[in-house]
């Protein structure tokens, strides 16, 4: 939720709770005897609040505040109720809260499969890494701040030397069990604070934020190193493989200069032999 609509939703929750309030208080006894549910309007603001915080907890402690508000508010208007105002209150609570639970369990579930849903539309269903979609999500929102801070960003695309004739001579499964390889050697080098994407085919993608050319280069030459040097075997052979990288650094760019350069930078480690690491500033 941004932040205009949490803004209006909570002011709607806070007028919604004083009108409540204010109603029941200017009843008079006998025309709350002919609207004994008129607490029922408060499932409205608890609904908004679910939908704002799809959490059990959260959902509880709001149904919570606003039995406690009810109790409160009626009591301090009558000293001394009878057993059938009570019996329509308890009866009201009762009634209240199975719908409150009902719908919030319908709330939590569909707000559990909606992140489920959103995973899978940034998740690589191969190698279990993020894809090209939250890197595209992650530099949209993360170089205007970088820009804003003139921060250092080093961006690297890696790309498997060869791989069409790993496809060829091995088969697709073969190749498949080679991205999901390079992908964790990859995984292993990267720190928590990096992103770390399979950009599409046997190309992937690093961002290193807060990273120095110097220490940017050191990283990929290591993910080169072990990728070269790692043991991949497949149907009990053993199948060697290298990849090529191409590294930049942040200097203002927008989001697809950045990517160009990296992608130049990496076409020029090809052309140079593969195996490589090549650089564009």
């Amino acid at each position: 939720m941004n932040k205009k609509r949490f803004k209006y939703s909570f002011v709607l929750i806070f007028l919604f709770t004083v009108v409540l309030v204010f109603i029941d208080t200017i009843l008079t006894e006998e025309a709350s005897e002919h609207y004994p549910f008129i607490w029922s309007l408060s499932l409205i603001p608890i609904i908004l609040i679910a939908n704002m915080y799809p959490k059990w907890k959260v959902i509880i402690g709001s149904g919570i505040f606003y039995s406690f508000l009810k109790y409160t508010t009626e009591f301090s208007q009558q000293i001394n109720p009878d057993n059938s105002e009570i019996n329509a209150l308890i009866l009201g609570s009762l009634i209240n809260w199975s719908i409150i639970l009902t719908i919030g369990y319908f709330i939590n579930k569909s707000y559990k499969l909606l992140l489920k849903v959103e995973e899978l539309t940034i998740t690589d269903p191969l190698t279990g890494i993020y894809n090209r979609r939250y890197l595209e999500l992650f530099m949209e929102k993360s170089i205007p701040i970088y820009k804003r801070t003139n921060s250092s960003l080093v961006f690297m695309m890696l790309d498997i030397d060869h791989f069409k004739k790993v496809n060829d001579n091995y088969g697709h499964q073969c190749g498949d069990e080679a991205l999901r390889h390079t992908s964790s050697i990859i995984s292993n080098n990267v720190r928590n604070s990096d992103v770390f994407v399979r950009f599409g085919g046997e190309e992937f993608a690093v961002i290193l934020p807060n990273t120095d050319v110097a220490e940017g280069l050191i990283i990929a030459e290591r993910i080169r190193a072990d990728v070269e040097k790692s043991e991949f075997i497949y149907k009990n052979e053993r199948i060697n493989f290298t990849i090529s990288i191409g590294v930049s650094f942040y200097n203002g760019d927008s989001e697809e200069e950045l990517i160009t350069k990296s992608d130049n930078a990496l076409y020029k480690a090809k052309e140079e032999g593969r195996n490589q690491i090549a650089i564009i500033k």
